[in-house]
């Protein structure tokens, strides 16, 4: 192995990691600094004649990195928060059950469904006789964002292994985790991300997930996304044990599963309401709104919920 390679499979440093993982990991260091600098550092010298003057040499840089690794979970924080309620700008996830609609908003008739969908790039719902038969990359690109997520949890459980989803809201970077550890089965093995974008995923939505298996402590991670990565994001994740699964690669471990389980996750994708996005922030399924800036996905329980989403537009 190359000098180069070495160093680029460096493990992350300590400020990498609070800066990428959730706000928590970041407020425990700034708490452990604390600690050592009010009651470590001085009951280690305090006690010594010697030693006793290097009180304030080690005291002080506790305090200072402290305060850094404190601000750095406020600002973490602050981002998680934001994320669970996304602006009408951000980018698309897509979620489930029948919408509701708003006393302040207006309800749509069928026919401006219709022809919103079609003019936004969604469809509308779609009927038992019009639900897909066969897997396909059509298919996988009109999954909304939850039921992607909900798909590759199910998809590892189909494959023996023991999955679980994380709760809604902002998960620090992490969709399922993994457990293969017969020895010790609580502990988790690998960690997923899933990101049902209509674009490619970006080097810093990789980084994040690499914070995640630091904090986590394992050693394999899997990001699905089936619009697939910018060439920074696969060269980040070739050096840093993570695995990428676009839509070629997942539809292709699809038909690879015997016919009766494709079959199965087949039905269990497009249960319901499979198109329409789910609120990000409670869990519902989402309706057609008009705003200022065009029209966009709002939750149906506004303004209780103002959980929002940007229309996919059209991918040709």
């Amino acid at each position: 192995m190359s000098r180069h390679n070495r160093r680029s499979r460096r493990e992350p440093g300590l400020l990498e990691i609070a800066a990428t993982s959730d706000w928590k990991v970041a407020a425990g260091m700034s708490s452990v600094c604390a600690l050592a600098a009010v009651f470590i550092i001085p009951v280690v010298f305090g006690g010594s004649r010697v030693l006793g003057s290097l009180v304030p040499v080690f005291s002080t840089p506790a305090w200072l990195m402290a305060a850094v690794f404190g601000v750095i979970a406020l600002v973490r924080f602050s981002k998680q928060r934001a994320a669970v309620t996304p602006s009408v700008n951000a980018i698309p996830h897509d979620h489930k059950r029948e919408p509701r609609t708003s006393a302040n908003f207006a309800p749509l008739s069928d026919r401006d469904k219709v022809l919103l969908n079609m003019t936004f790039g969604s469809r509308p719902s779609d009927s038992q006789s019009e639900r897909p038969t066969t897997w396909s990359r059509e298919v996988l690109d009109r999954i909304e964002w939850k039921g992607f997520e909900d798909l590759c949890c199910e998809f590892y459980r189909v494959k023996g292994i023991r999955a679980e989803t994380t709760r809604l809201g902002a998960d620090g970077g992490v969709d399922i985790r993994l457990f293969q550890n017969d020895a010790n089965p609580k502990n988790c093995t690998a960690v997923v991300q899933c990101k049902a974008w209509n674009q490619a995923v970006g080097v810093k939505s990789v980084r994040e997930l690499r914070g995640v298996m630091a904090h986590e402590k394992v050693e394999k991670a899997f990001f699905m996304a089936p619009n697939g990565f910018t060439d920074g994001a696969k060269a980040f994740a070739a050096e840093n044990r993570i695995t990428l699964l676009d839509g070629r690669l997942f539809l292709a471990m699809l038909e690879r599963l015997p016919e009766t389980q494709r079959k199965t996750l087949l039905a269990f994708a497009t249960a319901g309401d499979w198109t329409t996005p789910t609120c990000p922030a409670c869990g519902l399924k989402m309706t057609a709104r008009e705003g200022k800036r065009g029209r966009f996905w709002g939750c149906v329980s506004y303004p209780r919920c103002r959980g929002v989403l940007q229309m996919r537009a059209i991918v040709n």
